[in-house]
């Protein structure tokens, strides 16, 4: 279980408020997968190819969708998409009532990748799990899965109530 806190996360400073908490956290995660992939052949790719990928891998749907989700251009996750192209773990295909949007899809080497993306959580998840316990773990991950699942509800009925009749 958690013992103490760093002095950093004293009640008062900016590091105690959850967005940057959550923020600084997820930051940490990046930089250990980062660590966990040397030596895989996917040292290389950018942070941003990876969200573009991870959208991808969740059946994120469009690039327009995609670039709304993660409040980039249109554009930028265009250019991800096409380096994921290039590594031969994405692919682009044509949305059926659009002739210009496009659908990210995981190629057999996209899905290769992700299983071993996965294994790489599995490690982060026991690290994480020797500081705050297992029972820790899974209150996080359940706390977690239902702030996301209340916010993105929250956003969908804000959405519907301020869209134009």
């Amino acid at each position: 279980m958690v013992d103490e806190a760093s002095d950093d996360s004293r009640p008062g400073t900016v590091r105690d408020n959850i967005r940057t908490l959550v923020y600084l956290f997820g930051q940490e995660l990046d930089e250990r997968i980062t660590y966990l992939r040397q030596g895989t052949g996917y040292e290389a790719v950018r942070a941003s190819d990876i969200r573009v990928f991870v959208h991808a891998a969740d059946g994120g749907g469009s690039i327009s969708g995609i670039a709304r989700r993660l409040g980039i251009s249109r554009q930028a996750v265009h250019m991800s998409a096409q380096r994921l192209k290039e590594r031969g773990v994405i692919d682009m295909q044509v949305m059926k009532n659009s002739r210009r949007d496009m659908t990210l899809v995981l190629t057999e080497e996209g899905r290769q990748a992700m299983r071993m993306a996965n294994e790489q959580i599995v490690n982060l998840e026991s690290e994480i799990s020797e500081v705050i316990g297992s029972d820790g773990l899974e209150t996080l991950r359940k706390t977690l899965l239902v702030l996301i699942d209340r916010s993105k509800r929250k956003s969908r009925n804000s959405a519907a109530v301020t869209q134009p009749e």
